[in-house]
């Protein structure tokens, strides 16, 4: 169900079907996603026995590809299956809303998880075994996490499956020291179904010298729309003058500050209190915050053009003349737009920590 006709080999194709029956009368069809959540697809309609078909509950199959029209070649290509979940009537034209399979496990029973049936398990499987539901395909969940649920974790009681999931992704994240990655980079696992029903979990690692871009996005080669760019540059989390005292002994101390930071950004001064007596240990703390959080965090939002292959926890690269170097940053949403025109927006971002979080990480074993 083509929405424009195209006959070049590289053209884009698509394949939209409601209880597995053909659609007529679409005329725009937006693709959103994030990690860790939904992907959700809304389909504007105007012809009426369509209306009549999108029953709240349907199965909503779409899926497109680029090359020659050949049906085989939708499968499991950039596929979505979702359930409709809202239906807006018009006059002119109607409009649904359809989440894939993630919304089950948002929606599910709730489960009362015991420490005791859980301390010890990896919570990669102990996440997978919750996704096991209401046809979420699984069977890639077999790699494993090497990090260990413990009683402390706040994963216990009464959870939606997702809930318990989230839970348990909130935990999967550790700090990395090697010759690949600037001193205690963090690595986080995510999830989301990038495909058809088959739920996905993966770790983006953005802060390696050897990830590999999946696009460079740059005005200079027209990959970024004109105008279509916005920054956020958020400082809740901004902290370039540091001081770590002891909680046992609070005049022993370590005070440190970024000036490169406080002349670009202004100061932030941040107060910790830790329990040690260890004057070494506290410059250690001191030097760690104030190397992981001396700069904003930076969220980019923008539109690219003729791009529809990228996904959630890809590695894009930005060139602007703004930027000192290529920044690597992980694709955290997109929203793709089929109408008229095709167009894609992507946003793109980094691991959001608190002090208190990188602290307990730095306490925890590395590159597990």
């Amino acid at each position: 169900m083509p929405l424009v006709e195209f006959v070049h080999p590289d053209a884009l194709h698509i394949d939209l079907r409601v209880d597995n029956h053909e659609t007529i009368g679409v005329s725009n069809i937006k693709l959103r996603h994030a990690v860790n959540s939904s992907r959700t697809l809304k389909v504007q309609f105007a012809d009426r026995s369509m209306a009549e078909r999108c029953r709240l509950g349907a199965i909503v199959e779409f899926s497109y590809h680029r090359g020659i029209p050949n049906p085989s070649n939708f499968v499991g290509d950039k596929k979505f299956v979702g359930v409709i979940k809202s239906i807006t009537p018009g006059d002119g034209s109607s409009t649904f809303v359809a989440y894939d399979f993630v919304t089950h496990l948002a929606k599910s029973q709730y489960v009362y998880y015991k420490k005791e049936d859980y301390i010890g398990e990896d919570l990669y499987f102990a996440a997978a075994n919750a996704a096991d539901y209401k046809g979420i395909d699984t069977s890639l969940l077999t790699q494993g996490s090497g990090l260990f649920i413990t009683e402390d974790m706040d994963l216990f009681g009464w959870k939606t499956r997702k809930e318990f999931i989230d839970a348990c992704f909130n935990e999967m994240k550790f700090i990395v020291n090697d010759s690949a990655h600037p001193s205690n980079s963090v690595k986080q696992w995510k999830y989301g179904i990038r495909g058809g029903k088959q739920l996905e979990f993966f770790l983006p690692d953005p802060e390696s010298t050897q990830a590999v871009p999946a696009i460079t996005a740059s005005l200079d080669n027209n990959s970024i729309v004109s105008g279509e760019l916005v920054s956020q540059i958020d400082t809740t989390r901004l902290i370039n003058s540091i001081t770590v005292a002891s909680s046992t002994k609070e005049t022993d101390y370590a005070q440190l500050e970024d000036a490169s930071s406080i002349e670009q950004y202004g100061i932030h001064s941040h107060f910790l209190s830790y329990k040690t007596t260890n004057n070494n240990e506290l410059h250690e703390v001191a030097y760690a915050i104030l190397y992981r959080f001396n700069k904003p965090l930076f969220v980019y939002n923008l539109s690219l053009d003729n791009v529809d292959h990228l996904d959630i926890g890809d590695i894009v690269a930005i060139d602007l003349p703004t930027l000192e170097k290529d920044s690597t940053h992980e694709m955290v949403g997109y929203e793709i737009e089929f109408g008229e025109n095709i167009s894609t927006k992507i946003i793109i971002g980094q691991t959001k920590l608190t002090v208190k979080e990188y602290i307990d990480l730095l306490k925890k074993p590395t590159n597990r």
